[in-house]
């Protein structure tokens, strides 16, 4: 389940034309570094544990290590079974950004079907928006 909904990339040297990159960097900060434990940096953000457990996959014709593998929590993958990013928030301008973010309402679509004049000479101008 993690090398099939949990792995970015690949990208950075090994993948330069990525859609994340930019400037020759990962806009993701991937790969990330070879950390034992989850810490914190010096400005508050969490740095997430990524072992080197000398474990790699090959995706794409590139093998794959722990660096490139989204943070995640196993119950929920192995559940939904899907690509779900889960990371640690406790800054207050974060869960402000969040809260604000959830509660902002649905996106909404009003759509209509009509039928179709092609093949008519006397046609009407279609309204592309409405």
């Amino acid at each position: 389940m993690v090398t099939k909904y949990m792995i970015h990339g690949p990208c950075g040297r090994i993948r330069p034309a990525s859609p994340c990159m930019k400037d020759g960097k990962c806009l993701k900060f991937y790969p990330k570094q070879f950390v034992n434990e989850t810490i914190f940096d010096d400005d508050g953000y969490p740095v997430y544990k990524h072992r080197d457990m000398g474990i790699t996959v090959k995706l794409s014709g590139t093998d794959i290590d722990n660096r490139f593998v989204v943070p995640y929590n196993p119950l929920l993958l192995m559940k939904y079974q899907s690509h779900i990013n889960l990371e640690f928030c406790n800054k207050s301008n974060v869960i402000k950004y969040l809260f604000k973010y959830v509660n902002k309402g649905l996106d909404r679509l009003t759509a209509t079907m009509d039928q179709s004049t092609s093949g008519c000479q006397n046609s009407q101008v279609v309204d592309e928006i409405k």
